[in-house]
């Protein structure tokens, strides 16, 4: 329909799994050093003016949220009428030192709160007061609206890879479209509903002038829904619980180097090392909580999102996401044992296609009316059997910049589901890989304690790495020395 783009089922997910205490937006917060224009209102008012014009680029940044009546397909992405910048970005500052504990309780309170679903689905802080003149901005953006992939897509669109800045772009040449009445969505989405049938008819046959294609793809469709069918238990070990509103945030730093002298070491790769490290972590938390990590009720599931996102769709908004459900030997005291059964275990699961069967059953949601996905999408969480989130996202190995501002760090903000007390967000930048743990307020309020045992979980496997290295490099004989003279 002219002026309106459908929600794809997997991003009406998003909506329906949102409650007042599970809050379904995700962002991340960016520090720069200072800028040359300083900070306070010339620095707001120059962002304002850089940030408007671009968002022609990524439409959807200015759209709202139209709902069908009776809830007989899922919602609609229209033009905002109403939209005004200012209502998404806004100026805070922190109070003095101005350190991380600062900013780590800003981010918490702010995602805290969940977005107004009458507007854009999206807010950006421009935060002052960090230490030694630094600045931040802090986005805040519903999961309907974008993944993590796309949301770097966005991140790339606002900032500039050349330390000048640009010259100013052209005014904005978004003007908003009427949006369609309630009827017109309703007569639009029986017509679609209507149109269903054929095109499952014209998919089967396009599928069946491929036989071996067809042969392939329900092989690996079978094996991977095999094994996620092997993981519908519901999650019961500490890290799950009831969750309230209010959240928690911290993060930390890790060089790159560390994780790639453990890839090179073990032949893993970089996301096996990432779930080596927190399943290390994770076995320290739980002798701290006076738990045993052998228990099998503490038996601990990483739900994995994995981008199936295509070349075609690096530039579009939406989410293009599969799963896999990945075992963490917490019960493994030794590292490099540890580190080699996640390697294990993700190769088994990769071998098995669970992503491929995670986007199919995504896919084939798209067949079913709002209704039924929204009564399915609670539930649906709920059995499988995951206890928290662990996401990784690849980020530039270059320096950017924002209005002349380098880039120096950057940290991502996940989000918890129902039930769910912590989730952890990774992401790499300029030979930095950076952890940010978001958690529930009451479930987790150790979480400074969390996040230093994963610390150790790295730690003990940057040992491990060295030691293997030592132990397999051959001794060189000592050199002699030359007979001193007489």
């Amino acid at each position: 329909m002219h002026g309106a783009h459908k929600l794809s089922a997997l991003d009406a997910s998003f909506l329906h799994l949102e409650t007042p205490d599970t809050h379904m937006h995700i962002g991340g917060v960016a520090i720069f050093e200072p800028s040359p224009l300083g900070s306070g209102r010339e620095l707001f008012k120059e962002l304002l003016a850089a940030i408007e014009p671009r968002l022609d680029l990524v439409p959807r940044y200015r759209q709202r949220l139209a709902f069908v009546p009776l809830s007989l397909d899922v919602p609609v992405w229209v033009d905002d009428v109403d939209f005004k910048i200012r209502n998404h970005v806004k100026r805070a500052a922190l109070p003095k030192p101005g350190g991380d504990h600062e900013l780590q309780e800003f981010i918490a309170q702010t995602f805290s709160r969940q977005l107004d679903r009458r507007r854009p689905l999206w807010e950006l802080y421009v935060v002052e007061g960090l230490k030694d003149g630094r600045w931040a901005l802090v986005t805040k953006t519903h999961h309907s609206l974008v993944d993590g992939v796309s949301s770097l897509e966005l991140a790339t669109i606002l900032l500039d890879t050349d330390p000048e800045p640009k010259a100013a772009r052209p005014p904005s040449q978004w003007s908003a479209r009427e949006a369609p009445t309630g009827a017109e969505l309703l007569v639009s989405s029986l017509r679609e509903q209507l149109a269903r049938p054929a095109k499952l008819v014209n998919a089967a046959r396009a599928v069946w002038k491929n036989p071996s294609q067809l042969a392939t793809a329900l092989r690996e469709t079978a094996s991977g829904l095999a094994v996620s069918a092997q993981s519908l238990r519901g999650g019961s070990s500490v890290l799950n619980g009831p969750i309230g509103p209010a959240r928690v945030y911290t993060f930390s730093r890790f060089p790159l180097e560390d994780f790639k002298l453990i890839k090179n070491t073990f032949g893993a790769t970089i996301n096996d090392v990432v779930l080596a490290a927190v399943a290390g972590g994770l076995r320290d938390f739980l002798v701290t909580r006076g738990l045993d990590p052998t228990d099998p009720d503490q038996a601990i599931k990483a739900l994995c999102p994995v981008s199936v996102r295509d070349q075609s769709q690096r530039s579009t908004l939406g989410n293009r996401l599969a799963a896999m459900l990945v075992e963490l030997p917490v019960a493994e005291p030794d590292a490099a044992k540890r580190m080699q059964k996640t390697r294990a275990t993700v190769d088994h699961l990769k071998a098995r296609k669970q992503a491929v069967a995670a986007d199919f059953l995504l896919n084939l949601a798209g067949f079913a009316p709002a209704t039924i996905l929204a009564m399915v999408a609670r539930p649906s969480v709920r059995q499988i059997g995951f206890n928290l989130i662990v996401t990784n996202v690849p980020g530039p190995q270059f320096p950017l910049y924002c209005l002349g501002s380098r880039l120096a760090e950057a940290f991502p903000i996940a989000f918890v589901y129902e039930n769910q007390h912590v989730a952890v967000a990774v992401f790499s930048y300029c030979g930095w890989l950076n952890f940010g743990y978001i958690g529930d307020a009451l479930g987790m309020s150790d979480i400074d304690v969390f996040a230093r045992c994963i610390e150790t979980g790295l730690h003990e496997l940057v040992d491990a790495a060295h030691a293997q290295t030592n132990a397999t490099t051959p001794k060189r004989p000592a050199p002699r020395r030359r007979p001193s003279k007489p």
